[in-house]
């Protein structure tokens, strides 16, 4: 067992050996769960524009009894720093017991799985059980996660890339089949990446439309996970408004979620056309797909419940498997594996 007090520092690559997509999806649909409930508490997002070059601070905390655990996750991003819109995450995990310190985290790996691992536990409420074709718009890390979670949730059989840089998009796909043996090639255009898509995912961080949402057909599926700021837009009008639309938590989207904003500010929808929290589909609540022809789409933005659900589990994990670093407020604390 950890040391009385002591304090597990967990690496990026101690978070990837101790959770799976499989068990994102999981946890994240028991922490929704769990919310929806009246399980778990969300604090408000503190969100700060920091001086210089254009910083940004972010700070998102939840209680979760059920798991014994509350903490906090902080974001911050300085847009050329080092590299182009790079990102660092970090969380702090307490024992809800005893107030302690248990585990600080580096939570880029984490944020990735628990974003992705949303998408698939809205799919698998949302999309259609025969889902396998998936067009993908964004090329980035957050891309591979998507691919992950909806593999584990819907048969996918081919996988089209849609990048404005098209090299990166190449590269992605090459990626993409070899690490999941499947189908992946490059989209020559945004008409190609949604023509025939059962799933169609945004992960940019685009501030205009990325596609028409007159090109979606029957049947589709929509995962819009990119605009989590009021400046950022994925998704237009005419997807909104043919689609019905699933969020992830409603107070926190149409706080930040910039193309929600716009479709309701120009009038493509109304406040009345948002059927559901994705909790409120879970627990049955309310239902989610009703028909093959149905257009679905999931708009989420992100919430701390799934941050700390998903470091609890990496937390117990770390221990049984002996991953990380010990510390104490002195330094290096003793430690005994189990």
């Amino acid at each position: 067992m950890i040391a009385r007090m002591g304090i597990l520092i967990l690496s990026e690559a101690d978070v990837a050996e101790a959770i799976s997509m499989a068990d994102g999806i999981r946890l994240v649909e028991q922490s929704i769960e769990q919310y929806t409930q009246g399980q778990a508490t969300l604090l408000p997002r503190v969100s700060l524009d920091l001086p210089g070059d254009g910083g940004a601070f972010r700070v998102m905390s939840a209680t979760m009894p059920a798991l014994g655990a509350f903490g906090l996750k902080t974001l911050t991003g300085y847009p050329g720093k080092r590299l182009p819109g790079e990102t660092y995450f970090a969380l702090l995990l307490f024992s809800a017991t005893t107030g302690a310190l248990q585990a600080v985290m580096a939570a880029g790996r984490l944020t990735g799985i628990r974003t992705g691992a949303a998408t698939g536990v809205a799919a698998k409420y949302l999309a259609r059980a025969d889902a396998a074709t998936l067009g993908i718009f964004g090329a980035g890390v957050q891309a591979k996660q998507q691919v992950a979670a909806l593999m584990v949730v819907r048969p996918v059989k081919l996988i089209k890339v849609f990048d404005l840089d098209r090299a990166k998009a190449a590269a992605m796909a090459a990626q993409l089949g070899q690490e999941f043996n499947i189908e992946a090639r490059l989209a020559e255009s945004e008409r190609e990446t949604v023509a025939g898509s059962d799933l169609v995912v945004t992960a940019t961080t685009a501030r205009e439309p990325v596609f028409c949402g007159d090109w979606l057909e029957e049947g589709a599926h929509v995962s819009g996970i990119g605009a989590n700021t009021p400046a950022k837009r994925e998704l237009d009008g005419a997807t909104f408004r043919r689609s019905k639309i699933v969020v992830d938590f409603k107070e926190q989207a149409l706080e930040e979620a910039g193309d929600l904003r716009e479709a309701l500010r120009t009038g493509a929808i109304t406040l009345a056309d948002l059927h559901a929290e994705l909790g409120e589909i879970i627990t049955g609540r309310k239902p989610g797909r009703s028909n093959d022809r149905e257009i679905t789409l999931f708009k989420s933005v992100g919430v701390a419940v799934e941050d700390i659900a998903a470091a609890a589990y990496v937390f117990e994990q770390a221990r049984a498997k002996g991953l990380g670093t010990p510390m104490t407020l002195d330094g290096a604390a003793k430690i005994e594996r189990q």
